[in-house]
């Protein structure tokens, strides 16, 4: 996977909430890359990563659609079905986590795919 860009103020959408979350997602690919990096494509913490991602990025999708929203900027509807493709396939490979063994590509694809629909 290419290497999760570091947030700079280029990246801002000019809302305190949504650039905070923006953040602590990008980290949260961080620490789901460095985990993979590790070999640790199986263990319970890596789970624990995936869920915590998915339920943030699915709180943080709700949000920026109703913000964005407001100030008249929506998302196109292919936009907002390709969104809604990503965090699914996070949400799956979280709730997926016990049934299968992880390809380590896989997981950095799904994580890469959401950053590069999102930013």
């Amino acid at each position: 996977m290419t290497s999760i860009p570091r947030w700079s103020s280029v990246m801002s959408v000019k809302d305190p909430l949504l650039d905070a979350q923006h953040i602590e997602l990008l980290e949260m690919c961080r620490l789901i890359q460095q985990d993979l990096d590790r070999g640790h494509g199986q263990n319970w913490t890596l789970e624990q990563k995936l869920h915590e991602f998915a339920f943030l990025l699915e709180e943080h999708e709700e949000i920026e659609a109703r913000v964005f929203g407001s100030r008249g900027q929506n998302l196109t509807q292919e936009q907002s079905n390709q969104r809604a493709a990503a965090l699914r396939d996070v949400q799956a490979l979280a709730d997926n986590f016990e049934r299968k063994k992880y390809d380590p590509i896989a997981v950095r694809q799904k994580v890469a795919h959401w950053i590069q629909l999102h930013f």
